[in-house]
């Protein structure tokens, strides 16, 4: 008998546990993008939004050359290594283009309060600039008064910032700006988000239908297997595995010394109930006599319909003993009529019986035997049973032989 659970673990069954854990580690990775996303989306909008104000950029790198400035002074003051004269003027140079650029930049006028401190800021940082490079390390006093007026300047700078800054996010259309970068951003990323979904929708309906063909397809699978080694009208096992039943049995009692007996059976009188009731009859009276043979038999024995209203029974461990009181079991369970399409049917049966290794010791051979029993029986009224003697044999092999290689 095929091993269906053991069959369907092995073709398909349950999801595996390792799908649901790549689908929850996906979930997981895309929603940290997602915030990973949203965060770098906001710092670069905000970057955005300053940088699309020239003068306001302007403004931020004078502010960042005022404070190089103010680093290299205190380095070379303090008569540090890295820093000489030459360094000094250049950063003096690059902050005074600086501010020049954002004196003449059209965004901050002359009219408007940020930009008022800015011709001041360039003359005093013109007048300190000869000052600072005049200026040889080693006198504190000095470098402290110098330092200030150049904190002074460096505040009015970053003041400048602030003003600048403030005015320009605070301007209606900049606010209107922001907003549809925003709302810009937020389409896109739930965008991303739907077609996430989409995605992650379309994973769990194809893993769905991935499991559901594969149940099919396991279920196909079974019922092949099992159709391949059973009769299709009883579902009992069919010539070919019953052969196998019986090698098996036989090398089982080869190696433990137990006997084997071999029952070959024919439904009497089978014929005459298909030509008066019809075939569908004779299959259903097929189907009830071996439910009932069925019946009489213990887990361990094996019916099989070899075709026709021929069937076999392999009985493992019984002596000669043991086979005739089965035998006269079924003989006396098929006393009671049997009901087929509607119809009260009596079906007797003649029992031919061989046995191993009294009989033979080959799967043929055993066969061979109980079929030519099972010939006496017939012979002898049916009804009955007849276990193989030797002299069976003296008046010819039976022209109904039935062999179960054939």
């Amino acid at each position: 008998m095929t091993d269906e659970p053991r069959l369907r673990r092995r073709l398909g069954g349950q999801p595996h546990l390792g799908k649901l854990v790549l689908l929850s580690g996906a979930m997981i990775v895309f929603a940290a993008c997602l915030a990973l996303s949203v965060n770098k989306t906001v710092t670069e909008q905000e970057a955005a939004l300053r940088a699309g104000d020239p003068d306001l950029q302007l403004a931020f790198m004078a502010d960042y050359e005022i404070q190089r400035l103010r680093h290299s002074f205190d380095v070379y003051a303090l008569d540090g290594d890295g820093i000489d004269r030459d360094t000094l003027s250049l950063r003096l140079q690059r902050a005074q283009r600086t501010l020049q650029r954002l004196a003449a930049g059209t965004g901050l006028g002359a009219d408007e309060p940020a930009a008022q401190p800015i011709p001041q800021i360039i003359e005093s940082l013109a007048q300190l600039g000869p000052e600072l490079l005049a200026f040889e390390p080693g006198d504190p006093d000095r470098r402290a008064d110098l330092t200030a007026r150049l904190d002074d300047t460096a505040t009015a700078v970053h003041r400048i910032v602030t003003d600048a800054e403030a005015a320009s996010l605070d301007d209606a259309a900049r606010a209107t700006q922001r907003r549809w970068l925003y709302l810009e951003e937020a389409l896109y990323l739930l965008g991303m988000l739907a077609g996430g979904g989409v995605f992650i929708g379309m994973l769990l309906r194809e893993s769905r239908n991935t499991r559901r063909l594969l149940a099919e397809a396991t279920a196909a699978q079974v019922r092949i297997e099992h159709l391949a080694h059973h009769d299709p009208l009883t579902d009992l096992p069919n010539r070919w595995l019953f052969k196998d039943r019986l090698d098996q049995a036989l090398r089982i009692a080869q190696r433990q010394g137990s006997p084997v007996a071999m029952h070959c059976i024919d439904v009497d009188f089978f014929k005459t109930v298909n030509d008066r009731y019809g075939h569908v009859t004779g299959d259903q009276l097929l189907v009830a006599v071996a439910r009932r043979m069925q019946e009489c038999l213990r887990e361990a024995d094996t019916l099989a319909r070899l075709g026709g209203d021929e069937f076999a029974i392999v009985q493992t461990g019984p002596a000669a003993i043991g086979a005739e009181p089965l035998a006269e079991r079924l003989l006396k369970a098929f006393r009671v009529p049997l009901t087929a399409d509607g119809h009260k049917l009596k079906a007797t049966l003649s029992i031919g019986i061989g046995l191993y290794p009294e009989h033979a010791t080959t799967a043929e051979a055993l066969h061979r035997a109980a079929d030519t029993a099972l010939y006496c029986a017939k012979t002898a009224g049916r009804d009955q049973y007849h276990v193989w003697q030797p002299g069976d044999d003296r008046a010819g092999f039976p022209v109904g032989y039935r062999a179960l290689a054939g």
